[in-house]
């Protein structure tokens, strides 16, 4: 959402180091099993802070096993938006959206790292109308802007050499909010959600389509909502 903030603080570098989780999971501790709103899912990425103000994100992936119990495949650590969670989501606001959404198309500059996700390698005319008073708010478009929208996102640029959609907004009011991501990044965002590009992709090799995968967002406090 609009221009990434980078940071090569020392202190985070270990944020993008991704851990391998082997092992059946504890359903007591599980944050996945105790999910009642994921039915019809069979992978998962919870997005959680320890509150609305916090931009640093501990990352979890799930996945359901042949009983359909929820296993935990990987933990990893990124960041939000730079104020934290929205309570009110809009294009105005840096903040990240809560809820849970469903996965859009992949995309990045470079080509497909072998996801099963629809895949779109980028070039310097794609961009991401963020004009609120655009019929096309919200939505991947290519140049040349033909007067079709006076802001936009651009789509070539490293924080999005890997990247996919979080379907946020996915009925594109104006001024609820646009290009919300899950891409590159080594500190907060002005909205999407961001860890190392090792993680990036290390995800989108897993995320399978036919499995319905969703991202859930959200303070740790309220993880009942789901």
């Amino acid at each position: 959402m609009k221009k990434v903030f980078w940071s090569i603080g020392i202190v985070f570098l270990a944020f993008g180091v991704i851990f391998a989780v082997s092992g059946k999971a504890d359903a007591a501790t599980n944050d996945a099993q105790r999910f009642k709103t994921v039915g019809a899912n069979k992978q998962l990425i919870l997005v959680t802070t320890p509150g609305y103000k916090s931009n640093k994100a501990m990352i979890q992936t799930f996945e359901r096993d042949s009983k359909g119990v929820w296993q935990r495949k990987a933990l990893m650590y990124g960041y939000i938006g730079r104020d934290g969670f929205a309570k009110t989501m809009r294009e105005t606001v840096v903040e990240s959206p809560r809820g849970k959404f469903s996965i859009g198309t992949a995309f990045g500059r470079y080509n497909n790292p072998v996801t099963k996700m629809p895949y779109r390698k980028t070039s310097t005319r794609d961009v991401w109308v963020d004009d609120v008073k655009s019929k096309l708010y919200n939505s991947w478009q290519v140049l040349p802007v033909n007067n079709r929208w006076k802001s936009a996102e651009k789509l070539y640029q490293s924080a999005y050499n890997y990247a996919f959609v979080i379907n946020y907004n996915a009925l594109r009011k104006p001024g609820w909010g646009s290009a919300i991501f899950f891409h590159v990044s080594s500190s907060y965002t002005m909205g999407c959600t961001g860890t190392s590009q090792a993680n990036v992709v290390k995800i989108l090799k897993w995320l399978d389509p036919k499995k319905k995968p969703v991202i859930i967002q959200t303070p740790r406090t309220e993880l009942s909502r789901y």
